[in-house]
Order: C-alpha cells, then sequence, then structure tokens
C-alpha cells in the first residue's frame, strides 16, 4: 500500500513540473509620435516562432508582423509599439511579437 502512495506522490509531482508554464514580457518599444493626427485609426498585428528544445523552423516572426501591420494601412504608419513576449512550456517555448501603430493617411 506504502509504495501506491509513493508512485501516486511521484506522478503529482510530474504533473506540476511537465505541466506548468510561465509567461514573460522581454521587451516593449515605441517609437515616435510626432506625426500623429487626432482620430487616427489604430492598427495592430501578430506573429508567433514556436521552438523546441532551442531548434526552430520560422526565424521571420518580426517581419511577417511588420509586413501584416503595412497591408492594414494604405499611408504612413506612425507611434509603433512592439512588444516581444514569451510562453514557456515543457522544453519548448513561443516567442510572440504584438505591434500597434496608427495609420496616417497619405490624402489630405
Amino acid at each position: 500500500m506504502k509504495s501506491a502512495s509513493n508512485l501516486k506522490s511521484i506522478f503529482i509531482f510530474l504533473a506540476f513540473l511537465t505541466g506548468g508554464c510561465a509567461h514573460s514580457v522581454h521587451e516593449s518599444h515605441t517609437s515616435d509620435f510626432r506625426e500623429m493626427k487626432p482620430g487616427a485609426p489604430q492598427i495592430e498585428a501578430a506573429s508567433e516562432q514556436f521552438v523546441i528544445m532551442g531548434f526552430v523552423n520560422d526565424t521571420n516572426y518580426v517581419n511577417a508582423a511588420f509586413n501584416e501591420l503595412q497591408t492594414k494601412c494604405p499611408g504612413r504608419i506612425t507611434g509603433i509599439t512592439t512588444r516581444y513576449s514569451t510562453s514557456l512550456g515543457f522544453f519548448s517555448w513561443t516567442n510572440k511579437i504584438h505591434m500597434t501603430g496608427y495609420c496616417i493617411s497619405t490624402r489630405n
């Protein structure tokens, strides 16, 4: 009976060890707001990179988010805020980029 109790304790410990995750914001960057106009629409884009034990397949996730942001605005973008964060898992993690900005129309 005691070995069943020990086995159950080990299983619970391993479940907590492998099932936990953490999230971390590494960096937040903001560009200038000099060209900001009242009422400019806010646009946003996001992209992710999944990493397993340090091996990655997609290394252009930041460019993908920026390109998505550019496709949402026919004019110029100002006040770009970029947040880089990571969600940790068991022997893996996900790098995340979230960008927001304000679209300045080229029309007068």
